[in-house]
């Protein structure tokens, strides 16, 4: 059963990522003359951060680490990308607590792992991505590597429609928003899919309260809604 982690636990965390993060952009910068934004995702962005009771798989976040869109007529060689950024991750880590960073299928993968108890305590997926032509609305394109194939591609991906609406829509309800906190527990505790994604749960279980909100015609104001 997956638990909650609380907010004054996880924060430090947060932020020596984003301290690893800046430093990767330095790399990248000096050595690549590349550049990049970076924009937490996901669960941990709406501080939803989980993990096992008792178990040895910690906790984890999600980002998104966007590089411009290429020029019209260019195109991004993927491999070359990934390895760029391993390279960067892999300088940006020393010293630190943090294990060599992995070539998961769709991001980088590190972790801190206590060894003594066999544990993963933590650990944080860095998808590489730009946007289509730029504009957000087109969705994106994300790092891939077909590891089967041995390949890596840039592969398009829509975004989740109305997700911001939506949450505001469920905030309007006193516990809209305890709703989707439970939902999403429910839904991470009846996921057997390895490779489906915290913040992909996390947009379900928005769209799975916001499908059940009541028609405004059936809200009484005097009521606390809660999505069941």
């Amino acid at each position: 059963m997956y638990e909650y982690v609380t907010k004054a636990e996880y924060k430090p965390v947060k932020i020596e990522l984003e301290k690893i993060i800046v430093k990767v952009q330095s790399i990248m910068r000096k050595e690549y003359d590349t550049t990049f934004q970076y924009h937490l995702i996901g669960s941990g962005q709406r501080h939803l951060v989980t993990r096992i009771v008792g178990g040895n798989g910690g906790y984890d976040f999600d980002y998104n680490l966007i590089i411009p869109a290429p020029q019209q007529g260019y195109y991004y060689k993927a491999d070359v990308v990934k390895q760029q950024f391993m390279n960067a991750f892999r300088k940006a880590l020393k010293g630190t607590q943090y294990s060599d960073p992995q070539d998961s299928t769709s991001a980088i993968t590190i972790k801190v792992v206590d060894k003594q108890k066999s544990r993963i305590v933590h650990s944080c997926d860095f998808a590489i991505i730009y946007y289509d032509r730029g504009r957000v609305e087109n969705g994106y394109y994300y790092l891939k590597h077909n590891k089967g194939q041995g390949q890596y591609v840039f592969e398009i991906r829509g975004l989740s429609k109305n997700i911001e609406d939506k949450i505001a829509a469920i905030r309007e309800y006193r516990n809209g928003w305890n709703a989707v906190r439970d939902e999403y527990l429910n839904l991470k505790n009846k996921n057997r899919d390895n490779n489906k994604h915290s913040f992909s749960l996390y947009n379900e279980a928005v769209n799975n309260v916001y499908n059940n909100l009541p028609d405004d015609d059936e809200y009484d104001d005097d009521d606390d809604y809660y999505y069941d």
